[in-house]
């Protein structure tokens, strides 16, 4: 077993073993074309890192609308947008890394969770801030995401997976696929997105953050019992719903021993630094006004949700018909509805469901991917064809997009365009209905030759 460590501008072995030469020169090798040193701003210590900071900015940059995206979009509250944005620059302004151009925002998803990405892109759930009852609870969920960029958590996790995959499985063609000056680490293709999803966290990286995060909180003038009791807050939810913390605790171990360590901790503040006033919990109900307002509409849907993996059309309908006239401009509920009626067989109320998701929030891409599905069965196919290549410009490259944008080219007589669809599908996914559609059509249009399946038109 080897550690690679920064030292002086090299790196060197931890310690090695009798006929280990080879594997240590290998390392040697990789880290040496490579590898950087960075210092860490927390630690002051220099350990490798696969990204400069301008790399880590400019992919935090590429992943976040993708990533808000996967989270159901950005939530439509402009003043609680408002409200979270202030509260983390606040913080990052007190951080290690206050030059980092951070962003907070509040995702759709009625998960109970909080992320971040390289360069201090941060986001937090609808679900988990309609959970909570004050600001300083809230700071402390922004603060410890913070606490992760300080501490180039992102960037190491980054640097792990590349190596692993050079080390184990790519050998030395991975080093000229990742540009060995390292001057552009971004993989292409959507790989990147794959490869970090929510990075996963060791827990002495949890309990770093923690420890950072509160120190950050307390600088900014919150208590530090806000973190003490969001802490509890997840503890409770993860005992008595375990499912509603699953995406949390695949990215962020959560343990009885680290309530326990923060309680410690934040009583060893003064009780001026914990007096209740600095919880600020009226700032926070005033700006979470319309969340708590629209919160019972949302829970329908997430009942509807389970109807809808049920297959219980008329249930999930009903269900969503009620949320949307409780929230009727939360382009999401729209979005479900407009599935639900789908597989009701309710075609043409689906497309008005789904026509207004898209009126409400035209850069969603469930509701634009759900408008086309929909016209398309409307035979509506050049409205169908706007909407998937909206969708294909929010998150490029997803094969069910381009599908089905491929079977709108085909009923609109575009064969050339068709099959050119089909194609980048079939480079894709090789299994299952719609690689087996596509490829049909190219090898039935003559574009692919059947006997040699991978030399495509």
């Amino acid at each position: 077993m080897f550690r690679i460590c920064c030292s002086r501008g090299a790196v060197r072995p931890a310690r090695a073993g009798t006929g280990s030469w080879r594997s240590v020169a290998g390392l040697l090798l990789i880290a040496a074309l490579l590898g950087s040193c960075a210092v860490n701003p927390v630690t002051h210590e220099s350990q490798l890192s696969l990204l400069s900071e301008s790399q880590e900015v400019r992919m935090g940059g590429e992943l976040y609308p993708l990533y808000t995206q996967m989270s159901e979009g950005l939530l439509q509250d402009d003043l609680l947008q408002r409200y979270v944005q202030s509260v983390g620059r606040r913080l990052a302004a007190v951080g290690h890394r206050p030059e980092m151009p951070y962003e907070f925002n509040v995702v759709n998803s009625s998960e109970l969770n909080a992320y971040a990405l390289p360069g201090g892109k941060i986001s937090i759930t609808r679900g988990l801030v309609s959970r909570m009852q004050n600001e300083a609870q809230l700071a402390s969920v922004l603060a410890h995401e913070i606490g992760h960029v300080a501490a180039l958590h992102p960037s190491a996790g980054y640097t792990r997976q590349v190596l692993a995959q050079v080390i184990t499985t790519a050998g030395l063609a991975a080093l000229q696929a990742a540009n060995i000056q390292g001057a552009d680490l971004i993989a292409q293709g959507g790989q990147l997105v794959t490869n970090l999803t929510l990075m996963k966290y060791s827990r002495d990286q949890e309990r770093e953050a923690d420890e950072l995060g509160m120190e950050y909180m307390v600088k900014a003038g919150y208590s530090p019992q806000g973190f003490v009791q969001a802490m509890q807050l997840l503890m409770d939810e993860k005992r008595q719903r375990p499912g509603a913390l699953e995406a949390f605790m695949s990215s962020h171990p959560l343990t009885d021993e680290r309530v326990a360590t923060a309680s410690q901790r934040a009583a060893q503040y003064s009780p001026a630094q914990r007096a209740p006033a600095l919880l600020k919990q009226g700032p926070f109900e005033q700006s979470t006004r319309q969340l708590k307002q629209v919160k019972p509409a949302y829970q329908q849907m997430d009942q509807a949700r389970k109807q809808l993996s049920e297959k219980n059309y008329p249930a999930a309908v009903g269900m969503l018909r009620n949320a949307t006239a409780q929230a009727p401009k939360e382009a999401l509920i729209w979005t479900f509805l407009s599935a639900a009626e789908t597989g009701a067989g309710q075609k043409r109320p689906a497309l008005e469901a789904a026509e207004t998701a898209v009126r409400l929030y035209p850069d969603l891409f469930r509701a634009r991917y759900t408008a086309g599905i929909v016209a398309f069965q409307n035979e509506l196919y050049d409205q169908s064809l706007g909407h998937l290549q909206t969708a294909n410009r929010l998150v490029p490259g997803q094969p069910q997009v381009i599908f089905h944008a491929g079977r709108d080219y085909e009923a609109t007589g575009h064969r050339d365009q068709a099959a050119r669809a089909y194609y980048q599908v079939l480079q894709k996914v090789q299994q299952g209905s719609m690689a087996a559609y596509c490829r049909e059509r190219l090898v039935q249009w003559g574009y692919l030759n059947p006997r040699r399946p991978r030399r495509a038109y």
